[in-house]
């Protein structure tokens, strides 16, 4: 009983801990610190409070056309920014060689408004 555990235990710890990739397949390199988790979430903070000003913006100037006019106040998380502006801010405190893996951490559709606001970006490439 004691051979056979012991025999089990020589085979199985030269065996190979996970399965191996076929041959020519490449995969991504996979690396979830906490600098790319905590990028991807100041990403995803800055993507929604841009989203929540921009419907603050449209709100106030359907207000402003009817004649209740208000002064706006912007969003002091914003730091005086634009939407466009405080969410390329988001996006440029990420260091680049974390950048990959934060953007491959983001849920698909904080990407897609993330692309969306890249259209505008490179419509000003002053900004980018």
């Amino acid at each position: 009983m004691f051979e056979s555990d012991l025999d089990n235990a020589f085979e199985n710890m030269y065996a190979p801990k996970e399965e191996l990739p076929e041959e020519g397949v490449m995969a991504l390199a996979s690396k979830k610190t906490q600098e790319t988790l905590s990028a991807t979430n100041s990403i995803i903070d800055a993507l929604n409070i841009a989203e929540d000003e921009l419907k603050r913006i449209t709100k106030h100037a359907e207000e402003k056309r009817k004649g209740k006019v208000a002064d706006f106040q912007p969003n002091v998380l914003m730091l005086g920014l634009s939407p466009l502006d405080f969410v390329l801010r988001a996006l440029s405190n990420v260091y680049a060689n974390d950048m990959e893996q934060t953007l491959l951490a983001l849920p698909f559709s904080d990407a897609l408004k993330l692309l969306s606001y890249l259209k505008d970006w490179t419509i000003n490439p002053d900004k980018v």
